[in-house]
């Protein structure tokens, strides 16, 4: 009886070592290119598109360790969860079977995200939840909702700078315009490793067929992003140091393109 009693307490510390995380994550201009601020391309992009963000599936899978549990909490309507599970599937996200979308077209968006992440949180009952969206709408607003009602859960909030308009006041909330970005805060807070930053860097820079790293007439650093140069000063191991020069690199060229031709 001692015997089986050392051994259960030995596996309940072993299994308490592992966080259990929740990450919710938006899709349309989060993952995916639907640029909603531009009503006529997003009704063609939320049909047709199948374009990713560069980096963007190779981050969540990444972040898709064993004791994590990932949804995608989309305001798009219901009647386009095919489309939008193509993307996912197309795109190799993970957990896509996860997909909630709206079932009305009559109720807020606000109102619908804060309901369905309070009830996955209580359905969950993880031990940290990660937000991850954009600032076209209103998931600034509806994370630093669920951040207040859940202080002690969300570690962070990552909000894509698509317009790159202010965000809300709060300690745990970080804007980012590159999957890299996102795999560097997640080193620093010990939920990933290096090589993980190594890959989605890469990722980021190759910029794969299908893939973007900026919608047009959006916002655009053409001079880089302090946040990375912030990363570089924090983590010491070469190679993601290499991988953040990289990717600052490649955001610069992207920018300075699309100002030669904007000007022309």
């Amino acid at each position: 009886m001692g015997i089986k009693i050392v051994f259960l307490t030995l596996l309940l510390s072993l299994n308490s070592s592992y966080a259990k995380t929740l990450i919710v994550s938006d899709v349309d201009d989060t993952v995916k290119v639907t640029d909603v601020l531009n009503k006529r391309n997003m009704v063609y992009n939320a049909l047709f598109s199948k374009a990713e963000f560069s980096g963007m599936s190779e981050l969540y899978r990444e972040m898709n360790l064993p004791e994590t549990t990932l949804y995608y909490v989309s305001g798009s309507p219901k009647f386009l969860e095919e489309k939008v599970g193509e993307f996912l599937e197309f795109n190799k996200f993970p957990q896509k079977a996860n997909l909630i979308l709206k079932q009305g077209l009559k109720t807020h968006t606000y109102d619908y995200k804060v309901e369905t992440i309070t009830n996955l949180i209580n359905k969950t009952n993880p031990d940290k939840v990660i937000l991850i969206g954009d600032d076209t709408e209103f998931d600034p607003e509806v994370y630093e909702t669920i951040s207040k009602k859940f202080p002690s859960k969300v570690e962070s909030i990552y909000i894509r700078a698509i317009q790159d308009r202010e965000l809300p006041k709060l300690s745990n909330i970080r804007n980012f315009f590159s999957a890299a970005e996102v795999a560097g805060l997640e080193v620093l807070k010990g939920n990933l490793k290096v090589s993980s930053l190594v890959k989605v860097a890469a990722s980021f820079i190759k910029r794969e067929k299908g893939s973007k790293i900026v919608i047009k007439e959006r916002y655009c650093p053409s001079l880089g992003r302090t946040q990375i140069e912030e990363l570089k000063q924090s983590l010491n191991e070469q190679s993601s140091i290499d991988s953040l020069e990289k990717t600052q690199q490649k955001i610069v060229d992207t920018c300075h393109r699309r100002s030669l031709l904007t000007s022309r």
